[in-house]
């Protein structure tokens, strides 16, 4: 990757950076942005309250922080808004009708629901969630397993749903290796490098990802960073994610 101030070749394994933690979350030489050893470390991990922003993101940064203000001075002048009594029943009249609708639509929910019939396990390219695994071995498929075979594998699952939980991004450019989203997962997060280890790009050997428009990457984090990682302000601008959850209904034409 090329640093954004001298659109030089950044050397990783050698030379001090620094990724913007603003929207732009490009990388930068320490050395173009005036940062030397003692400064690199305060606004590096583990430090999760100190974080750097390159010019143009502080001026996005502050743009925003007066218009928000701006905008709150002028909430706070405007007069409370007031119902007269006809008006205050008219409103309470169709919030009466919007919960006998929401109503009626649970209900058919339901007894749609209770009519369909129990499906047997699904196959898909996608591996099953531990949490899905643990209640399909315990519904229907349960007789096929000893009691100890499924104990265990229930104390496995529930261990492993307890300590991690997977996140799949998307919508980066090709060229993105493995090594780039580790240290960018990392940064955005404020964790360890050692707590991003698991990465996988979502892309066969063979293919060539120059000619894809772009490739996703699962990510397998501690469960932790949940919270954080559930956040869009967490990630770079343009980055799509979502949690990886096994589908329980898939498309397929009528012919098939």
């Amino acid at each position: 990757m090329d640093c954004k101030k001298c659109a030089l070749p950044v050397e990783t394994s050698i030379q001090p950076f620094i990724h913007c933690n603003g929207l732009c979350a490009a990388i930068h030489h320490a050395a173009c942005v005036g940062l030397d050893t003692p400064n690199l470390a305060a606004v590096s991990p583990p430090y999760k309250n100190s974080f750097w922003l390159c010019d143009e993101c502080i001026d996005e940064f502050v743009c925003w922080r007066n218009d928000r203000s701006a905008n709150a001075k002028e909430l706070s002048s405007r007069p409370e808004l007031s119902l007269n009594p006809e008006q205050q029943s008219a409103l309470q009249r169709d919030v009466e009708e919007l919960k006998g609708k929401v109503e009626s639509i649970l209900s058919t929910l339901t007894t749609t629901a209770s009519c369909l019939p129990n499906t047997e396990m699904m196959r898909h390219s996608t591996p099953n969630s531990s949490r899905q695994f643990s209640r399909e071995m315990s519904g229907t498929n349960a007789c096929n397993v000893t009691p100890s075979v499924s104990a265990a594998s229930e104390r496995l699952t529930e261990s492993a749903v307890d300590e991690s939980f997977a996140l799949l991004m998307t919508n980066i450019d090709g060229n993105v290796s493995e090594e780039d989203v580790q240290l960018m997962v990392a940064r955005s997060l404020g964790a360890s490098d050692a707590e991003c280890r698991n990465i996988k790009k979502l892309v066969p050997r063979w293919v060539d990802c120059s000619t894809l428009d772009y490739v996703s990457f699962k990510i397998i984090l501690h469960c932790k960073w949940k919270p954080a990682a559930m956040m869009s302000t967490t990630w770079p601008r343009y980055v799509k994610f979502r949690e990886f959850r096994r589908r329980e209904c898939t498309w397929k034409p009528d012919n098939l």
